[in-house]
């Protein structure tokens, strides 16, 4: 079997340093943290516990009627739990 040479080596060396990381590791979490926290009501009968998929941080809805400030970037998972709605702010 022939050897490239080094030729992916150097070819994937190319594509890293040509890729704008920089601009995607400074530009993207500006995008997320400028989003406002929403806030979820909990329309269950007993408690709640979520762990935030991206945070991590650990949401406790201790009753009925509980509302509870979410993260923007843990809101989207915390929509596909039945027992909690987003509530709905009024427009300024």
């Amino acid at each position: 079997m022939s050897c490239c040479g080094n030729k992916r080596k150097e070819w994937m060396n190319e594509i890293n340093s040509s890729t704008p990381q920089k601009l995607i590791d400074n530009n993207y979490p500006s995008l997320i943290t400028d989003k406002p926290d929403r806030v979820f009501v909990y329309t269950g009968n007993y408690s709640l516990t979520i762990n935030g998929v991206s945070t991590g941080k650990c949401y406790n809805f201790k009753f009925k009627g509980d509302q509870l400030n979410v993260d923007y970037i843990d809101s989207f998972a915390m929509m596909a739990e039945r027992d909690l709605e987003v509530l709905k702010l009024k427009d300024n």
